[in-house]
């Protein structure tokens, strides 16, 4: 192998993905922590429905316009 595939493979392999600490614990929004360190806020799936509810109380509103 030349030198210029071994370091494209090298430079591949070094990669590494980031997670935040939101992503890592399933929150969208982490507030704070407990005393315990264990944290607390909203979940992905709270935010989700949250942002649906929202959606459907948009469309069902009556605008004057």
């Amino acid at each position: 192998m030349s030198k210029k595939k071994k370091n494209r493979k090298k430079k591949e392999t070094n990669e590494v993905e980031v997670m935040t600490e939101e992503e890592l614990y399933g929150f969208d929004f982490i507030a704070g922590f407990t005393s315990g360190g264990a944290p607390y806020g909203i979940t992905s799936e709270e935010a989700k429905e949250m942002e649906l509810e929202e959606e459907q109380m948009d469309k069902d509103r009556d605008y004057p316009f």
